[in-house]
């Protein structure tokens, strides 16, 4: 079979992706499983608590998914080198980058709650938003230094031992939620911040649980000098830096639409807070998909095989639209029931369920584009193009999402859901965007040229 053959999808290749992806984005839905326990119980306390909450997390992801875009690389470096063995020198760079990036992102939670009355925040929501980013703070460096581990483990195709180390984190997370929530298990009640704490707690096991279980099953191969820490270091960044302004530029997005929606005051936030909460979960499918595709690609780069790499890119794509466009009919057949696992019901606070199935509707149309962009975001990571990525996600949402916001929620349709349709045409823009860049990227004498 000639070697061009195989840009194309195949079952085949589709098979291997999702075979990486499954216990990743297992590991994924586990971890957001902390944020929805997180939010199901705050809609327990009401309405503000669930808008409170909803609005400090978000801000709090903001930091969260820029860390996370600093250290994916690592994951690269194991996978191009994984024949060879597994460098420490990866591990310690993905480490220093991990510490670094905490402590910044600590400092700007800490006093950006403060911030949020000048975003036109409702007094009370964002005293309790305020508070929360204070407990949840602290968390960033344990969970840094966990997504530093993370990309050993995954550059080495062995996520399943993540899986069993993220459910039982969630366990003792919906535990101590309770405790600080309810004032149960002989914990003080803390209300709001208590999931903060409770999230911050959660991430330290994590972290200790999956630095004690690499070490005790994985022989690094040390360096021989420190020199090759900084080389990693520097080549981690060379992917992270760009990855993560993608992904800060998305979240960025979110966290704009977020504040647009608090405007329209507490039930229009709670609302918005839920079905994104929906949407985040099965989102974390895509970010399952989106690192095995890149796993994928770069490890056809490796081999010099540019027809195997544009077919691994296609076959996650074809694999996350089959995917996601499941989930989004499920949402059209049972919005009710997906609600109301947040407490929100016809006869509940006045408008919140109207509101909250009218953003439903929306949400299953524009989660089709958000997995074809986060997955194409990996693709175009495995072909060292994150760089163009990052100009991409900028134009979309900055120049596209948010002008698109601003018009139609404030001005020709006001409201929750016209704020949304600005998120909806951002997506758009750039899963069409990412697609092509990675169309594009991989040059046609590549594509032809054979393994070696």
């Amino acid at each position: 079979m000639p070697a061009v053959s195989l840009s194309y999808p195949t079952f085949a290749q589709a098979r291997r992706i999702g075979a990486l992806a499954m216990p990743l984005s297992a590991v994924q839905l586990a971890q957001v499983a902390i944020s929805t326990t997180d939010m199901i119980m705050l809609g327990w306390v009401g309405g503000t608590a669930l808008a409170a909450g909803a609005l400090g997390f978000t801000l709090f992801n903001l930091l969260r998914t820029m860390g996370f875009g600093l250290v994916v690389g690592t994951s690269n470096l194991v996978a191009e080198t994984s024949r060879a063995g597994i460098f420490r020198a990866h591990l310690l760079a993905g480490l220093a980058i991990a510490t670094g990036a905490a402590a910044i992102g600590a400092l700007v939670l800490a006093f950006g709650g403060l911030l949020l009355p000048w975003f036109g925040q409702d007094e009370e929501v964002a005293e309790f938003a305020s508070r929360y980013l204070l407990f949840v703070a602290p968390g960033l460096f344990p969970l840094f230094w966990f997504y530093a581990y993370r990309g050993v483990v995954v550059g080495g195709r062995r996520a399943n031992l993540l899986l069993l180390i993220t459910l039982g984190t969630v366990v003792v997370n919906a535990v101590l939620d309770y405790g600080f929530l309810f004032g149960a298990f002989g914990l003080p009640a803390l209300g709001v911040p208590g999931v903060a704490a409770s999230s911050s707690i959660s991430y330290l096991l994590q972290f200790v649980a999956i630095a004690s279980v690499t070490h005790s099953t994985t022989r690094f191969v040390r360096e021989k000098s420190a020199a090759e820490i900084g080389s990693a270091l520097r080549r981690i960044l060379r992917i992270g830096v760009p990855t993560a302004g993608s992904y800060a530029s998305e979240a960025g997005f979110t966290t704009l639409i977020a504040l647009m929606a608090g405007t329209y005051g507490a039930a229009a936030l709670a609302a918005h807070a839920a079905v994104n909460q929906i949407i985040y979960v099965v989102f974390m499918l895509s970010i399952g998909l989106s690192h095995a595709t890149s796993i994928g690609v770069s490890e056809a780069i490796g081999m010099h095989n540019g027809a195997a790499a544009l077919g691994a890119g296609r076959s996650g794509l074809c694999l996350g639209f089959a995917v996601v466009s499941a989930f989004s009919f499920l949402l059209l057949l049972f919005p009710s029931e997906v609600l109301a696992l947040f407490s929100i019901k016809p006869d509940g606070e006045a408008g919140l369920h109207e509101i909250a199935t009218g953003l439903l509707f929306a949400a299953a149309l524009f989660q089709i584009f958000d997995f074809l962009q986060n997955i194409g975001i990996g693709a175009v990571r495995g072909i060292g193009r994150a760089g163009q990525g990052f100009w991409i996600t900028i134009g979309s949402y900055w120049i596209v999402g948010a002008p698109t916001a601003w018009l139609v929620g404030f001005h020709l349709y006001p409201g929750v859901l016209g704020v949304w349709s600005g998120m909806g045409a951002g997506l758009a823009a750039a899963a069409t965007g990412m697609v092509l860049l990675f169309e594009r990227g991989v040059a046609p004498a590549a594509v032809a040229e054979p393994a070696r």
